[in-house]
C-alpha cells in the first residue's frame, strides 16, 4: 500500500505573534528617549566588533518606522543584520516588517517554497528582535545599576 502523508497546513498562532509584538513594544520603549526626530540615529556597541545603528525612518501620528542595522566593518554587507520594524502606539505593538532587504514578511509561508522561507518566519524574526532588545536593555541596565529585565519565552 502506498499512502501519501497529508501535511497539515501551518496556521498562524495570532495570540503568540501578538504577544511577542507587545513584548517588543515594551522593551523598545525602554531604549527610546522621550523626544526624537525623523532620521535621528543611535549607536549601540553590543560587544567588541559587534555594533548596531538604530534610525528613525518614518514618523506619523500613531505609527513610526525604525531600521536597525549592524555596522561592523569586518563583515560583508550580505551578512550584516538589517531589521525594519513599525511601532503602533495605539495598539502598543511593535512588528517586524522587513528583514535582510526582504519586505512584506508573511505570517504564514507555504512550505516548501522557492525562496526557502520557513512557515513561521515572521514570528521567528520578531523573536530575533526580542532577543536583541533584551540584550541591549540589559546592557543599559547594567551600566545604570538597574536590575536586569528579562523577557520570558513566549
Amino acid at each position: 500500500m502506498n499512502q501519501k502523508q497529508i501535511k497539515k497546513k501551518y496556521v498562524v498562532n495570532l495570540e503568540r505573534l501578538q504577544a511577542i509584538c507587545s513584548r517588543n513594544y515594551g522593551l523598545f520603549l525602554r531604549l527610546l528617549p522621550l523626544k526624537y526626530e525623523l532620521d535621528q540615529h543611535w549607536h549601540f556597541d553590543v560587544s567588541t566588533g559587534l555594533s548596531f545603528e538604530l534610525q528613525v525612518a518614518e514618523i506619523s501620528r500613531y505609527t513610526e518606522k525604525f531600521v536597525l542595522r549592524q555596522t561592523d566593518n569586518h563583515l560583508p554587507q550580505c551578512l550584516k543584520t538589517e531589521i525594519e520594524f513599525r511601532i503602533y502606539h495605539d495598539a502598543q505593538m511593535l512588528e517586524v516588517v522587513g528583514y535582510q532587504q526582504q519586505n512584506n514578511l508573511r505570517a504564514n509561508n507555504p512550505y516548501p517554497n522557492d525562496k526557502l522561507h520557513l512557515p513561521d518566519e515572521k514570528y521567528q524574526v520578531n523573536c530575533l528582535l526580542k532577543d536583541w532588545l533584551n540584550l541591549v536593555v540589559n546592557q543599559n541596565n547594567q551600566k545604570s545599576g538597574v536590575l536586569p529585565l528579562t523577557s520570558p519565552l513566549i
